[in-house]
C-alpha cells in the first residue's frame, strides 16, 4: 500500500514539473533548423520541425516518454503503466466470477454472488493489497483508494499526454497560415511590370504547401490524441469496474484466492 501511495506520489511530482528551460532551449534550437529549411523550400519537413519544436516546447526533457507512450499506444492494447496494468489483469479475472456490465443508463451492474463464496484472482501487488484489506476487515473506502492509486498514475500519463499532443495539433494550422500569408505577401511584392507563371509559382507553392502541410501535421498529432483520450475512457470504465466488483466482493464477504 505504502508503494502504491509513492508511485501516486511521483507521479503528481513529475507531470506538475513542466518543460522548463531544457523545453525553451530545445523549442528554439528545432525553430531555427526548421527556418533553415524553410528557407530552402523544404516546407515539409521545416513544418515537420515545428511540430517537434511545440512538442519539445511543452515537455522538455519528456519528450521521449511521449514518443515512447504513442508508439506503445498504437501497438499494444495493454496500458502503458504497470498500475494500470494490474487493474485490467484483475477485472479480467473477476469478470470470470462477477458478471459485468453496463444498463442503459451507463451505470456499472454485477450479478449477484453467492455470500462467502471463495474466487481466483491473479497474483499481483493490487490482488494482495485487496487481499490484504479483506482480511483486515476495513471498509469500501480503503478499497476504493487501493483501487485510485494503481488507476492514477496512468491516468495522468494519458491525460497529459493527450494535452500535450493536441496543443501541437492546434497550434499547426496556425504556422501553415503564417507560411501562405508570407506566400502571398511575397507575391503581390512581384505584381507588376512583367508577369509570368514562373516567376509566380514559387510564392504560390509556398502559400499552398504550408497551408496543407500545417493541416497534415494537425491531423497526425490529433490521431494521436484520439488515441489517448480513447485509453482514458478504457480506464475509467475498468476502474469504475473494479471499484463496483469490490463492492460486491465486501457485501458478499467474498473470498480471495491467489492463483499460484
Amino acid at each position: 500500500m505504502a508503494e502504491t501511495k509513492k508511485l501516486a506520489a511521483t507521479s503528481q511530482v513529475g507531470m506538475g514539473a513542466g518543460a522548463g528551460v531544457s523545453g525553451l532551449v530545445g523549442f528554439l534550437a528545432l525553430l531555427a533548423i526548421s527556418l533553415v529549411f524553410f528557407i530552402t523550400e523544404n516546407y515539409f519537413i521545416s513544418l515537420g520541425s515545428v511540430s517537434l519544436a511545440l512538442l519539445l516546447y511543452v515537455t522538455g526533457t519528456g519528450v521521449g516518454r511521449i514518443a515512447m507512450s504513442a508508439f506503445t499506444v498504437f501497438f499494444s492494447s495493454r496500458h502503458l503503466v504497470p498500475q494500470a496494468s494490474y487493474i485490467q489483469e484483475t477485472l479480467q479475472a473477476l469478470k470470470e466470477s462477477i458478471q459485468i456490465s453496463k444498463d442503459p443508463s451507463g451505470k456499472i451492474i454485477t450479478s449477484p454472488v453467492a455470500e462467502g463464496k471463495t474466487i481466483s484472482l491473479p497474483d499481483n501487488p493490487l490482488v494482495r493489497d485487496t487481499q490484504k484489506i479483506l482480511s483486515e476487515g476495513k471498509g469500501f473506502d480503503y478499497l476504493e483508494y487501493i483501487a485510485h492509486s494503481y488507476y492514477l498514475e496512468c491516468h495522468e500519463l494519458y491525460d497529459y499526454t493527450n494535452a500535450n499532443l493536441d496543443f501541437v495539433a492546434v497550434c499547426m494550422p496556425i504556422f501553415g497560415l503564417m507560411g501562405t500569408v508570407l506566400g502571398l505577401m511575397s507575391l503581390f511584392d512581384n505584381l507588376g511590370g512583367d508577369i509570368t507563371v514562373e516567376a509566380l509559382s514559387p510564392q504560390l507553392a509556398m502559400a499552398l504547401k504550408t497551408t496543407l502541410y500545417g493541416a497534415l501535421y494537425s491531423t497526425i498529432y490529433k490521431i494521436m490524441g484520439s488515441r489517448f483520450e480513447q485509453r482514458i475512457k478504457t480506464l475509467d470504465y475498468e476502474y469504475e469496474s473494479l471499484c463496483r466488483a469490490l463492492q460486491v466482493i465486501l457485501e458478499s464477504k467474498v473470498k480471495i484466492e491467489i492463483k499460484k
